[in-house]
């Protein structure tokens, strides 16, 4: 056993278990994962308590960002049968973190309806996503989940369009004084020259700098703009986005 892998422990597992019912979390499977053996004192088991983000670096869907503690915490598990936990690390851009915790949500929910003797819901065909604060459903472009008011961001937020804003700016300024002014002041050293600062633009060169300086900083955020573009969007809950 990979001694650096964040495995849960019994309990955990036993919990993610009973939070389904003893049923795979794959609404297209929910199989049984356990049952009678042939041996009258023994019992056949198929299920596994399936790390969402991976036990170790290196493993499918691996978080950097999560702790120990998060990464074999309840939160980070999920019950599958095991088929479905070889299909989701065999393939993991296809069942992503963000299905994975839809795929927990439902079943846990339709767990809890049938205790209470109601139908199960209907696994959602729509497009959407699992909120990373409260794991409830919020659809495709919805701006807010509905249940913890996080604030889902699908491309670059305000702050990081500024803060590409300034960056842009500076660097199309300062490449334009390096140009103007310390250019010419570098050639005339060198070889001796004559030439006027701001090659003799004049005002011209200070348009021209203002020019440049804009442009970059509209490369810059769209730069920006298309890291996080066709990505999963980011929840932002109680802080200045």
């Amino acid at each position: 056993m990979n001694s650096n892998r964040d495995d849960f422990s019994k309990e955990t597992k036993r919990i993610l278990q009973e939070r389904v019912g003893n049923r795979c979390s794959n609404p297209e499977c929910r199989c049984l994962t356990s049952g009678p053996n042939f041996e009258p004192q023994k019992a056949t088991r198929i299920g596994v308590a399936a790390h969402i983000t991976a036990a170790a670096e290196g493993g499918p869907r691996f978080n950097s960002v999560l702790s120990s503690e998060e990464r074999k915490a309840i939160s980070n598990g999920i019950w599958l049968c095991q088929n479905c936990a070889k299909l989701i690390d065999s393939d993991e851009k296809n069942y992503t973190i963000n299905l994975l915790l839809e795929w927990k949500q439902i079943s846990e929910e339709n767990c809890r309806r049938e205790l209470e003797g109601k139908p199960p819901i209907e696994y959602p065909q729509k497009e959407g996503w699992i909120c990373y604060w409260c794991r409830s459903f919020v659809e495709h472009l919805q701006p807010v989940c509905g249940v913890c008011h996080a604030e889902v961001a699908y491309t670059a937020t305000r702050k990081e369009r500024t803060e590409a804003w300034n960056t842009g700016l500076f660097v199309g300024g300062g490449g334009s004084l390096l140009f103007f002014v310390l250019l010419p002041q570098l050639l005339n050293s060198k070889f001796e020259w004559a030439l006027p600062i701001g090659f003799g633009l004049g005002i011209y060169a200070l348009i021209i700098s203002a020019i440049v300086a804009v442009t970059c900083g509209f490369i810059s955020v769209e730069h920006k703009e298309k890291q996080y573009r066709g990505r999963p969007p980011r929840f932002f809950r109680n802080t200045n986005i």
